[in-house]
C-alpha cells in the first residue's frame, strides 16, 4: 500500500457508541432505530445553503440493490429524481395538503435537500431490503469522516468515500447523456476509485472511531434516545 501518496486524514473523533449522533456544531444529527423498524433513521438537515451544503446533502446518486423510503418528521423536504436542478416532490410537516411521504425505487438517480434556507429539516429514512447493521456502518462511518473533515478543515479524499459507497452499493450519478451510459460510467468510477482507495492508498472501510463493528449502539448499547 502506498499510504503516503494520501491527503491529509482529520483526527477521528469517536462516536461510534452515540446515539443519535450530532454532526456540524449540533446542526445536524443521525438517530438510529432498531432493526426491523418502520423506519431505520431518522436525520436532521439544518437551513439550506447552496454556498456551503450540509454534510447530510447527498450527491446525486443511486442505489443498486435498494429502495428509498422517506417521511417528513419537521419541515419540508425536496426530493430531486432523474434531474438534480428541479424537485420532482416535496414533501411537507407544514402543508397539511402536502405528502408526507415518498420513495425512491433502486437504479433511480436521486438526491435530497431541504427545501427551507432558514428552518432545520428532520426527515425518516428507510431502505429496503433492509441491512440495519450495514447501514449503521455506512452512515456513522461516512458522516462521521465527513464531519471530521469539517472540522479539521480538509478536503475529504474522494477515495475513501468511494470506499465507504462502494461498500454500499451507492454510485455517484456521472452526468451524461445517457441515462444507461450514465449508470455504466457511475458504476465503473465507484468500483475502480474504490479498488484504488482501498488497495494502493489504504484508506479502510471502516473505522473502530465511528463504529464498532457487529456491534451497533442500538443491540450492544441499548436503545436508541429520542430527540
Amino acid at each position: 500500500m502506498f499510504t503516503f501518496l494520501r491527503g491529509s486524514t482529520p483526527p477521528k473523533t469517536f462516536r461510534a457508541h452515540d446515539n443519535p449522533i450530532y454532526y456540524e456544531d449540533g446542526t445536524s444529527f443521525v438517530q438510529f432505530n432498531e432493526a426491523g423498524s418502520k423506519y431505520i433513521l431518522r436525520n436532521q438537515h439544518p437551513p439550506f445553503d447552496s454556498t456551503k451544503p450540509s454534510i447530510m446533502t447527498p450527491p446525486f446518486h443511486w442505489h443498486i440493490n435498494q429502495t428509498e423510503h422517506f417521511s417528513i418528521v419537521e419541515g419540508e423536504c425536496h426530493l430531486f429524481k432523474e434531474n438534480p436542478e428541479k424537485p420532482w416532490m416535496t414533501i411537507s410537516a407544514k402543508d397539511p395538503n402536502a405528502p408526507k411521504t415518498a420513495s425512491i425505487p433502486k437504479t433511480v438517480f436521486h438526491t435530497i435537500h431541504n427545501a427551507s434556507t432558514t428552518e432545520p429539516m428532520v426527515v425518516d429514512v428507510n431502505l429496503t431490503p433492509e441491512d440495519a447493521e450495514s447501514e449503521q456502518k455506512f452512515f456513522r462511518n461516512f458522516f462521521g469522516y465527513l464531519d471530521d473533515c469539517r472540522k479539521a478543515g480538509v478536503p475529504p479524499s474522494m477515495f475513501q468515500l468511494f470506499v465507504f459507497l462502494n461498500e454500499a452499493d451507492t454510485p455517484v450519478a456521472v452526468p451524461l447523456p445517457s441515462k444507461f451510459l450514465s449508470k455504466v460510467a457511475s458504476r465503473v468510477m465507484l468500483s475502480s476509485v474504490a479498488w484504488y482507495g482501498r488497495w494502493i492508498l489504504g484508506y479502510k472501510t471502516s473505522y473502530p472511531e465511528y463504529y464498532d463493528d457487529g456491534k451497533s449502539s442500538i443491540n450492544h448499547f441499548g436503545k436508541s434516545r429520542n430527540i
